[in-house]
């Protein structure tokens, strides 16, 4: 994982999705945010970030791209299953938002996403689009820390 800055305190990284290499080996375990940008439509693939995120105890999971409606409610189901299924669930309601505007929803990401009691102090944002979008996040992240907000 890639630093890419800090927003209110938050470290911020970036991780590429691949399906070739362990991409969620670098997870945070406790206290976080997984910001998914998606395109593919692939089941597994959603299946598997689905899980990480569940069993890396994330505490939010914001959906952005093409497909994030989808991977938003692949999430939602999982936890809906494992719940059913008493398999592993961290101790506290994981929350979900989708918004296929990608700043939109980054900047939700930052701003106004929380999970009352945890604190998320580590957001990670994997990228699971076509196109690196790293330095776009990157840059993204500057101008947020300088005020700026994404029109409506």
């Amino acid at each position: 994982m890639n630093h890419i800055g800090t927003n209110k305190g938050r470290a911020v990284f970036y991780q590429r999705h691949n399906k070739n290499d362990n991409w969620s080996k670098d997870f945070p375990k406790e206290n976080w945010l997984l910001f998914v940008i998606i395109k593919s439509k692939d089941e597994t693939e959603l299946s598997e970030i689905s899980t990480k995120a569940i069993e890396n105890n994330a505490c939010y999971v914001c959906c952005s791209g093409p497909n994030c409606e989808l991977l938003h409610d692949t999430v939602d189901y999982d936890i809906v299953i494992r719940e059913i299924e008493n398999l592993y669930l961290p101790p506290f309601t994981i929350m979900t938002s989708w918004n296929d505007n990608f700043e939109e929803q980054f900047w939700f990401s930052m701003y106004v996403a929380q999970n009352d009691p945890e604190i998320i102090n580590t957001i990670v944002c994997l990228d699971a689009s076509m196109n690196s979008l790293e330095r776009e996040l990157e840059e993204l992240l500057k101008r947020f820390n300088k005020g700026y907000i994404p029109p409506l």
